[in-house]
């Protein structure tokens, strides 16, 4: 904290007012006023998004709803909210497959297995009166809304039917449960936690449809953080990067593409190729073999916006992609526009291999064409 708000101080204090000599040398390097500025700009965000109190809790007559139980981050925050002695109300999409009978076998007593699917208002009304009638003497402290799922796909080959699945769990999922049980939050002044991610703050090619839901939480967490703050109720918005989860596991994503792909109307592959096409496929491979192992950053993290008696307002979990993604969002849009090309196919699409190609044939056809007027004159 010491160190950010230095660099906070320092930065904003270069960039806005800067000495003679610094002044002159920001003005002959554009790149160096770049760099204060993202110092700058780094730096109050670590500042202004606080550390949040080490002070915990006490978890005695507190209750925690968590969406997404069925693995991943849901189960794994599930039982070590468990642990630590909240009643946690776990939400799987169905109760009698291996994640919610793991949640049974390995939870206490004060844990409960709601079935839900956050796509149904139906479910998540009844998951509302579970809660409600199981409370007894708890009260609600926190909502997780942790359920998701991932989309990694070309726009072009990408339906319209995909993207509103994912933002209609992704997003409208979130406003289900969260309008649900806000009413519950308001009597003990406690939170909503929702799961994000960095592709909410950064997008990357073929990651349009979960980027665009997953901005959609990060601006659904901002206006309800403001609009809960007279009600003393706390938004929470967790940010993590890529982890190998039960979402982030190539294979279904591949074959999701090639599904996809088959259902593209026939000019639309032509004009991408099989070539390009397959690599595709490769460089979802190659960015999902590259996720974190270390989840437990994350639940390290949802943790704390439980726990904590004065949490922050955003957590990153690991702190390099904190600043890697802070940095990345004050660069001019050409430089990252080039630094996110390198997760692109670099084959060419067929329809620039075609251009090429015919402009190919039309130079030495007016090369040969030259050559002929040439050789008549010189006759």
């Amino acid at each position: 904290m010491v160190v950010a708000a230095a660099a906070a101080v320092v930065g904003v204090g270069v960039y806005l007012h800067p000495p003679e000599c610094v002044g002159a040398l920001l003005d002959s390097h554009p790149f160096l006023c770049l760099a204060a500025y993202c110092t700058a700009a780094t730096g109050l965000a670590c500042v202004l998004g606080g550390s949040g109190s080490p002070r915990r809790v006490d978890p005695k007559g507190k209750a925690v709803f968590i969406t997404g139980c069925d693995s991943g981050f849901g189960q794994r925050l599930a039982l070590r909210l468990d642990d630590l002695g909240f009643v946690v109300f776990a939400g799987c999409l169905a109760t009698d497959r291996e994640g919610a009978q793991q949640l049974k076998k390995k939870g206490s007593p004060r844990l409960h297995v709601v079935e839900l699917n956050v796509t149904d208002d139906w479910q998540v009304q009844r998951a509302h009166n579970y809660v409600t009638e199981h409370l007894q003497d708890a009260e609600l402290w926190a909502v997780v809304n942790n359920a998701g799922v991932g989309l990694v796909c070309e726009i072009e080959w990408c339906s319209v039917d995909q993207f509103q699945r994912i933002m209609d769990v992704n997003v409208l999922g979130v406003v289900r449960v969260t309008k649900a049980f806000l009413p519950l939050l308001r009597y003990s002044k406690g939170r909503v936690i929702n799961v994000a991610s960095l592709a909410g703050r950064l997008t990357l090619p073929m990651y349009a449809a979960y980027s665009m839901s997953k901005k959609s939480v990060v601006a659904f967490s901002d206006a309800l953080r403001q609009e809960m703050a007279k009600f003393g109720v706390s938004v929470i918005s967790i940010e993590p990067g890529l982890y190998k989860t039960n979402i982030a596991v190539a294979d279904p994503y591949i074959d999701s593409n090639k599904r996809s792909w088959s259902e593209t109307p026939t000019d639309i592959k032509e004009d991408y190729g099989e070539e390009y096409f397959n690599e595709a496929l490769t460089k979802i491979r190659n960015s999902f073999d590259r996720a974190r192992d270390q989840v437990d950053e994350v639940i390290e993290q949802m943790e704390l916006a439980v726990c904590s008696e004065t949490p922050r307002y955003r957590y990153v979990p690991y702190w390099r992609s904190y600043i890697r993604s802070e940095i990345l969002r004050y660069l001019p849009t050409a430089w990252t526009d080039k630094i996110f090309a390198a997760t692109s196919p670099r084959v060419k699409p067929q329809f620039i291999k075609r251009q090429e190609s015919q402009r190919e044939f039309k130079r030495q056809g007016s090369l040969q064409e030259f050559r002929r007027q040439f050789s008549f004159k010189s006759q």
